[in-house]
């Protein structure tokens, strides 16, 4: 690294946060929030370390973007505004400060975006990976958020956009896989590297009533569902031939179906809204779906039983060996 710590701080990160007065432009040890009388305040973190939720030839932009988005999808689960975020980043010895002018480009698109702002952080060195932990601050009604364990029995299974890209992104670049074309790689490669957060989704479904019950989907769309089932003492059944693929995806697998839908159901890194409502929602859920321009899918149902099942268009069980993603 050819700057100080400070140096950093003064030309890549404090030009972040001009639109937030009470970050003091990160000359204080702290900063300030408001606090709105009639909502609260939604705290969530998540840590990206090298080698393992992003490689070290991906672009810094994309790293950064990456980052703040699997948060701000934290927040579009729980239907909270974003609001802005802290960043603590551990550089080794390899990071140039040419890496981090183009890290906070990265941040800097997605702030005007969302509308969230850097209010703070740290920067340190470390012997090991290059490790990335940010906190995001948003808000929602006072004492109103959606839940992760408040599905009802009878309860429709809705989730957004597209599953498997990531998944399928991911394989592309460990050589695992081949695309169909150089389109449907790119296409892969960048649902991988840059998540699409439903933040106007979330909102909505929480002010509008909609539903109660919603998270993203991380770790896999069956582990993820399967927190819903468990904590609401239901059984989730999945419909494999209502989960929704895209083109480039299914141009990938084309020759190999029963592998795609096993990749797409257990993959993770979608980062969709996956959430439960009552049937008599089906209307507003499809209005809202083209108000948004966000596709929405049915993809199951919450009955009576434990676990989550993955279904064939026979109703019958197709077997999982592996859900999703397990962090240790």
């Amino acid at each position: 690294m050819d700057k100080t710590e400070f140096d950093l701080i003064k030309s890549y990160f404090a030009p972040l946060t001009s639109k937030y007065p009470e970050a003091y432009g990160l000359s204080n040890d702290a900063a300030l929030i408001t606090e709105e009388p009639s909502r609260s305040t939604v705290v969530t973190m998540d840590t990206l370390v090298e080698g393992i939720h992003f490689f070290s030839t991906d672009p810094a932009e994309d790293i950064a973007r990456k980052s703040l988005r699997v948060n701000l999808s934290d927040l579009a689960a729980m239907g909270a505004k974003p609001k802005g975020y802290t960043l603590s980043i551990s550089y080794h010895s390899s990071v140039s400060s040419d890496w981090v002018e183009a890290f906070t480009k990265g941040l800097a698109t997605d702030q005007e975006i969302f509308g969230c702002h850097l209010i703070g952080g740290d920067t340190v060195s470390t012997p090991g990976p290059l490790t990335i932990a940010l906190t995001c601050f948003g808000s929602v009604p006072r004492n109103k958020c959606l839940h992760r364990t408040t599905g009802i029995e009878g309860d429709d299974i809705w989730v957004s956009g597209t599953i498997g890209d990531s998944a399928a992104g991911l394989k592309l670049l460990k050589k695992e896989i081949k695309a169909e074309s150089s389109n449907d790689e790119a296409f892969l490669i960048d649902r991988y590297r840059i998540p699409h957060p439903r933040t106007s989704l979330g909102i909505a479904l929480l002010e509008r009533d909609i539903c109660q019950t919603a998270l993203d989907v991380s770790d896999g769309l069956l582990a993820d569902i399967n927190h819903v089932a468990e904590g609401s003492n239901l059984q989730a059944r999945i419909f494999s031939s209502n989960i929704p693929l895209s083109k480039a995806f299914r141009d990938t697998f084309q020759t190999a179906p029963d592998e795609g839908i096993q990749l797409a159901a257990t993959g993770g890194d979608d980062y969709e809204i996956l959430f439960t409502a009552h049937p008599n929602k089906i209307h507003q859920i499809i209005e809202l779906s083209e108000e948004l321009s966000i596709p929405i899918s049915r993809i199951g149902t919450l009955t009576q039983g434990k676990n989550t099942l993955l279904l064939d268009k026979n109703n019958k069980e197709i077997p999982v060996i592996k859900s999703g993603w397990k962090h240790f």
